[in-house]
């Protein structure tokens, strides 16, 4: 970034897409669901634009910045709900980040269904060390219920990879 304007022009962008984040993340609580912890991960779609117009910088921002104001927010920053979110949040966007690599053979979708795949195994990795290391779980019960998260994290990258794609039909290039 050579310029001051293009520099506000950065700003304004990082700004209106960490309040997009926020937003969709809000208007997901309307959403009816089976159990009130999931989510379909449409504030995922602010992170993705991020990725896909302006490069892997802003998106690290967008993310980690919503992430932290969600936090301030509702009140959980440095809770275990928090530090799930985060970490869950950080890996799923590494791997999002890796996969842009390919992004000419990749979609938008293929790359956004990956990186919520990974989203919850991270999700339940983290769960299971901050709260249930002291349980077995090899119970078939459980099992079913990881296979149906994770089958359930799929579909909500894929919705957030449609939307994704549908709002970035006009290409331009980055900042």
């Amino acid at each position: 970034m050579d310029t001051v304007k293009d520099k506000k022009r950065y700003e304004k962008y990082l700004i209106l897409l960490i309040l997009l984040s926020l937003y969709l993340s809000l208007a997901e609580t309307l959403i009816p669901k089976p159990f009130p912890w999931l989510k379909v991960g449409l504030a995922n779609i602010g992170g993705i634009i991020a990725l896909e117009k302006f490069g892997k910088q802003m998106a690290v921002e967008v993310v980690v910045l919503r992430i932290l104001i969600q936090g301030l927010m509702l009140g959980t920053l440095f809770t275990p709900g928090f530090i799930i979110s985060f970490v869950s949040g950080m890996g799923s966007l590494s791997i999002m980040i890796f996969l842009y690599h390919f992004r000419n053979k990749l979609t938008l979708v293929s790359i956004s269904m990956l990186s919520a795949l990974t989203h919850n195994i991270i999700q339940l990795l983290v769960v299971y060390f901050l709260l249930f290391r002291n349980i077995n779980i090899n119970s078939k019960y459980i099992m079913f219920f990881i296979f149906g998260f994770l089958i359930l994290g799929c579909i909500s990258g894929l919705i957030t990879g449609i939307i994704g794609e549908k709002l970035l039909l006009r290409r331009s290039k980055k900042l």
